[in-house]
């Protein structure tokens, strides 16, 4: 019987790989290492969860954190060994309450991101509400992403690919591509936007059709994530201060009542800043009698 070698290997949290303290940098060795990694169910070593078996050669894994360390940021892909990577999506983005940064990985659901290249991102990475968005100069969209320890009553409606919406589609280049956060609790949602150019009205102020569309796509997003697809039938907006281009505002909105095909929603934009209210709206939404039926 061949006599079975087993190593036992550390991953610090900037990705280093080391030996009984020998630092490992052959990069042969370590895409081989990272490539077959997997979990093991060996229950004599609760502290090396991860493993590389090379036919009888046990590889044990023990990381300071994640299984994997992206440490290299190429401006398309982020590398968790020399040659190993993963394409960078900033939908995949998570952080952590002590300022860490995640990207979704091919081994233990999430890999951390070491703080040089964390550096690199946060150039295009700003506040988004109680999260944080990665902003895409290119196409002037923000891409929302959340903490990684999720709260089961909060989601992201985001953009569908093959959506032509002005509001929230993807496919349209004219699109805002605006995200919702959804609270399942009160059965609201709400997007922060900081008005830009595109959207200048009179002087320094946002058109007040574009004030309209963003309430009317925020109280519709309350209907969607109810699974409730119910075109507007009326809209009533009331503008009470002018919604300043170059400020963040929080568009909010909530289901007030329900019968049968017709739903009542309200709406709000607010500064973010001052908490000023800069404009309220009503709207009644109606399932079309086929869809009903």
């Amino acid at each position: 019987m061949p006599i079975k070698r087993e190593y036992f290997y550390d991953l610090d949290s900037r990705g280093t790989l080391f030996l009984d303290g020998v630092e490992q940098d052959d990069p042969v060795f370590l895409d081989f290492m990272f490539r077959r990694l997997a979990p093991t169910a060996n229950p004599d070593y609760p502290e090396w969860p991860w493993v590389c078996r090379c036919g009888d050669e046990m590889n044990y894994l023990r990381p300071a954190g994640t299984a994997l360390v992206f440490s290299r940021f190429d401006g398309s892909r982020l590398y968790y060994s020399p040659s190993l990577s993963v394409v960078f999506d900033p939908t995949q983005l998570s952080f952590s309450d002590d300022g860490v940064l995640y990207h979704r990985s091919p081994v233990g659901e999430v890999g951390r991101i070491v703080p040089s290249v964390a550096v690199e991102l946060a150039a295009n990475i700003r506040p988004w509400g109680p999260w944080y968005a990665f902003y895409r100069s290119v196409t002037q969209d923000i891409v929302p992403f959340g903490p990684r320890v999720e709260d089961p009553n909060l989601s992201l409606l985001r953009p569908r690919s093959d959506n032509e919406c002005v509001g929230c589609g993807e496919a349209n280049p004219h699109s805002f591509r605006l995200t919702f956060l959804v609270d399942r609790t009160t059965s609201s949602v709400r997007t922060w936007i900081t008005p830009d150019r595109r959207m200048k009205g009179a002087m320094t102020t946002t058109h007040g059709g574009y004030v309209s569309l963003l309430l009317d796509e925020t109280m519709g997003k309350v209907l969607s994530a109810l699974s409730i697809k119910a075109p507007t039938a009326r809209l009533e907006v009331s503008f009470r201060k002018p919604m300043l281009l170059g400020h963040e505002h929080v568009v909010s909105a909530e289901l007030r009542r329900s019968e049968g095909r017709k739903h009542w929603l309200v709406g709000q934009i607010r500064r973010t800043d001052d908490n000023v209210v800069v404009a309220e709206a009503e709207g009644l939404f109606v399932v079309p009698r086929a869809a009903h039926s």
